[in-house]
């Protein structure tokens, strides 16, 4: 996040150029029956989370790197109409997972064809799950050498790091069993000597950077611990009172589904209410449930671990980013859909017609063909924001933007669109400038309005949805203020995107300020943050004997604020 992985990486390419050409020589030399159906190579595969990552790459080669020192290759899109031959006269080769993931459910990539000498995951947390399609295609790729490049190799469990030791191929330990066994359940035990396996494990594999070492400014962070108005505790104590009855009678009828549906919805209407005030308990549904907005649902998902692609099982992170192929894409059956999965899905829309409906390949389900892919809810009567009458936490906000120092920038972060949308409606009534990006404005679009935040005479206030500024923009370091509108579900969320601001070439200090409302579920979130697998276990069965036990525990843990 910011601390020179990347450098570091292309650092060990350039200075292992030559081996790497031995290495595909003297490969090339025996016999072709020992190949393993793969052509030796000296190229390094970087595998990224999106495309701005491969744009972010680029920059760091023609940065860093004397020109036409190496040969680097973008195999994204378009650009994947390429020979063998000509691809493997490249240096480094830029994809991304999803490129992977889709090429190897198809049964037809390129890249699985050759020996690589190195193989990058970048952001390799992506991985975490062993049991997705992804990781299997990552596994699947044939390479001298395995490097994985985190921030944050654990986000909800050890087994995420098993899933990168499995990835790397780690003798033994690459054995989920032997993984468990050795590394997972003695830190589960309590022993005293609990951590001794899995330190002697990160001994041996890790390089790590930490930000004392690049000594990096310290942030100064502040929290702001916000009281509900009368009127918003009124709203919020009401509506939590008909979720625990909704809750309670799932439990009793034995609905382990069912209770924590209602659970994880409560979950998300709350956390937005936080943000939106009582506009925000929005229950229209899809066909299962899901919230009828994209960008709700994906939260949704995400809460319950089901963020994939139901075509690659890449991992989705954001929702209708325009010219992005790893933001994905929901239909209105409730498929979750990456970018480079759309294409072929939407094919397969087009070539199986019935009554003038195209039908899902996935679920058999037919629909207009004009109206199969979800879009964002677009509000049809539009009331403007009374700023006496806002949500708490948007007043504090706003205040603080009016009145923040003409020599500071700021980048304002939250999940929500809709809740940027607000941000910005107060900031046109104070009128106070301000830039934004999300996911609906095009990359050269976003590129050019990072590019206007860069200018010391540009507006000092950029609006970032998480899911857009959290990975793959490096052009925030002009900022030295960063406000985080609510808790993350995942707290890597929150590293990834302040780390677009503090990371290596940062000379400012830099001051975080978060914003939780008291007695909400958002105090619970910050004050459990380090409990999150536990978390996610609880709402979804993981460790639970029955279902009246999670959604019990879990109703307690949200909705009572009991820890």
């Amino acid at each position: 996040m910011g601390l020179g992985k990347t450098l570091t990486t292309l650092a060990i390419i350039v200075g292992s150029l030559d081996r790497a050409l031995d290495f595909a020589i003297e490969r090339t030399r025996e016999p072709p029956e020992t190949w393993h159906k793969t052509v030796p190579s000296k190229t390094t595969l970087v595998v990224v989370p999106s495309s701005l990552l491969l744009d972010s790459w680029m920059a760091e080669v023609e940065k860093h790197i004397k020109h036409n020192t190496i040969r680097v290759y973008r195999y994204h899109g378009s650009s994947k109409r390429i020979g063998i031959s000509d691809l493997l006269s490249n240096d480094i080769v830029l994809t991304t997972y999803a490129t992977v993931a889709a090429e190897f459910c198809r049964g037809q990539s390129l890249l699985n064809r050759i020996n690589w000498y190195r193989l990058v995951l970048d952001e390799a947390h992506t991985i975490r799950n062993a049991a997705t399609k992804q990781f299997r295609a990552m596994q699947s790729i044939t390479a001298h050498i395995r490097w994985c490049l985190t921030g944050t190799p654990i986000q909800n469990s050890l087994d995420d790091l098993g899933a990168l030791v499995e990835f790397l191929r780690v003798p033994i330990l690459d054995d989920r069993k032997t993984f468990r066994n050795h590394i997972i359940k003695p830190v589960i035990s309590g022993k005293s000597a609990r951590f001794k396996n899995l330190r002697r494990l990160l001994e041996i594999l890790c390089l790590r950077r930490t930000k004392s070492l690049l000594k990096l400014p310290e942030p100064n962070v502040h929290t702001h611990m916000l009281d509900l108005s009368k009127a918003e505790s009124e709203a919020y104590r009401d509506f939590g009172e008909s979720c625990r009855h909704a809750i309670d009678l799932a439990i009793s009828g034995h609905s382990l589904k069912k209770a924590n549906h209602h659970i994880i919805r409560t979950i998300l209407d709350m956390r937005l209410f936080c943000n939106d005030g009582p506009k925000a308990f929005d229950r229209k549904k899809g066909l299962s449930g899901l919230p009828a907005d994209p960008e709700q649902a994906l939260s949704y998902l995400q809460t319950c671990g089901k963020a994939a692609c139901a075509q690659c099982h890449c991992e989705v992170q954001s929702v209708n980013q325009a010219g992005d192929r790893s933001s994905g894409t929901l239909t209105v059956c409730e498929h979750l859909i990456c970018g480079e999965c759309l294409p072929a899905y939407e094919a397969d829309l087009d070539d199986d017609t019935k009554e003038g409906r195209s039908i899902c390949p996935i679920c058999g389900l037919g629909w207009a063909r004009d109206s199969f892919l979800r879009k964002s809810v677009v509000q049809t009567t539009h009331t403007p924001i009374d700023l006496s009458k806002a949500p708490t936490k948007l007043k504090l906000l706003l205040s603080n933007l009016q009145y923040q120092s003409p020599n500071d920038k700021c980048v304002v972060f939250s999940f929500w669109k809709r809740t940027l949308d607000l941000v910005a409606e107060g900031l046109e009534i104070l009128k106070v400038p301000f830039l934004r990006i999300h996911g609906s404005i095009p990359s050269a679009k976003r590129a050019k309005i990072l590019a206007d935040f860069e200018r010391p005479t540009s507006a000092r206030v950029l609006l970032v949805t998480f899911g857009t500024g959290g990975v793959g923009i490096n052009k925030l370091m002009v900022a030295n203020l960063i406000h985080i509108l609510e808790p993350q579900w995942n707290p890597s969320v929150e590293s990834q995107a302040i780390g677009r601001i503090l990371r290596l070439g940062q000379e400012k200090s830099v001051k975080i300020v978060r914003y939780i409302m008291k007695n909400t579920v958002e105090e619970v979130s910050l004050a459990s943050a380090h409990k999150a697998s536990t978390l996610s276990m609880l709402l979804l069965g993981g460790s639970i004997t029955t279902a009246s036990e999670t959604a019990t525990c879990s109703r307690r843990f949200w909705l009572n604020g009991e820890r």
